[in-house]
């Protein structure tokens, strides 16, 4: 009886732990190939299971003046993603500004980010963008509009 006991609770506790357990190691530049312009670079740490992850998009707060209906760059970088299933990892989104290849002076959180992988090579990409309200001129995130969507990604092949 102790055994079966035993063995249902190990049964029980197994899916558990692998959650936090990632079921590949997904490193590398994420895209869609169809939307050519963005992307992003996803990190795993070896050890942690934390991930570190920078979108890299386009602002719509600032028009790029030397190249009329485009926009300047902006990444968006979630530092300490964790993993919810051995495929999906989730974390907090911030925006930064500093100096360039100086430090960065303010940080400030605007949503989240989810990863979901089906694969080695493809998966999905969710954000939900919502910067706080009443934030000063001077933070990276004033002014940036709240936004959210799902995109397919692939994996880049170089």
């Amino acid at each position: 009886m102790h055994r079966t006991i035993a063995a249902a609770i190990t049964a029980l506790a197994l899916p558990v732990a692998a959650q936090s357990t990632p079921a590949a190691n997904y490193t590398d530049l994420w895209y869609l190939p169809a939307e050519s312009g963005w992307g992003v670079s996803f990190s795993q740490h070896a050890g942690s299971n934390q991930v570190f992850a920078v979108w890299y998009t386009y602002d719509p707060r600032q028009p790029d003046a030397a190249n009329p209906g485009r926009y300047k760059p902006l990444w968006i970088v979630m530092p300490g993603g964790t993993w919810i299933s051995p495929t999906t990892v989730q974390g907090a989104a911030f925006v930064t500004n500093g100096q360039p290849l100086g430090p960065s002076t303010k940080q400030t959180q605007i949503g989240t980010f989810t990863f979901s992988f089906s694969g080695t090579s493809n998966g999905t990409f969710t954000y939900s963008i919502s910067p706080p309200a009443g934030l000063p001129p001077s933070d990276p995130a004033y002014g940036l509009p709240a936004f959210f969507g799902t995109k397919a990604i692939t994996r880049q092949a170089f």
